[in-house]
């Protein structure tokens, strides 16, 4: 995204918790994965990454519709969760093989309505690409603005097609 974005300033924070199985870190665990466990797990997810958030925006002199907050997998999940529930609305979403977790769990929580864009390959074997139209659904239901595009024959991961299309929408939606 950089070499499409030049001016922009990226951070990607790791995640903080040791996967239980493999390498690598999560935000929340995928041990239970029912609705439940999955929403409380990005809840309490949410309040470390925003105080991150408010730390990067504050030292780096940016207010928050200078803010852009794209998440892949997990990642897209807590994206889409923190952005709904911050006080001070960002700039847009952009959401990567992920899924709006308990939506109606949640929105009693919104407190700010973002653009948001979901982007799902039909191939993908880890996050169902069903996850998109339900993203899509619950999110206009809940008067969020939002775009879903699907991917044909991309699996989970992230593509050429789908780094150009959440580099359009962060262009469309920021501003200065």
């Amino acid at each position: 995204m950089s070499k499409f974005l030049p001016e922009s300033y990226f951070v990607a924070p790791n995640a903080p918790f040791e996967r239980e199985i493999g390498d690598g870190y999560q935000w929340f665990s995928l041990e239970d994965r029912s609705e439940e466990a999955l929403y409380n797990g990005v809840k309490n997810a949410t309040s470390i990454v925003n105080h991150f958030i408010d730390t990067k925006l504050k030292e780096l002199n940016l207010k928050y519709t200078q803010l852009s907050l794209v998440g892949f997998s997990q990642g897209a999940m807590l994206a889409i969760h923190t952005a709904l529930t911050r006080s001070q609305s960002c700039a847009s979403v952009v959401a990567y093989s992920g899924r709006f977790l308990s939506p109606s769990k949640t929105a009693p929580e919104i407190k700010s309505k973002p653009n948001i864009c979901v982007i799902h390959g039909d191939a993908d074997d880890v996050v169902p690409f069903s996850s998109l139209d339900l993203a899509v659904k619950a999110l206009k239901e809940n008067g969020i603005n939002v775009e879903g595009h699907p991917i044909h024959a991309l699996g989970h991961i992230i593509n050429e097609e789908g780094i150009k299309l959440g580099v359009e929408f962060i262009k469309k939606n920021f501003k200065n």
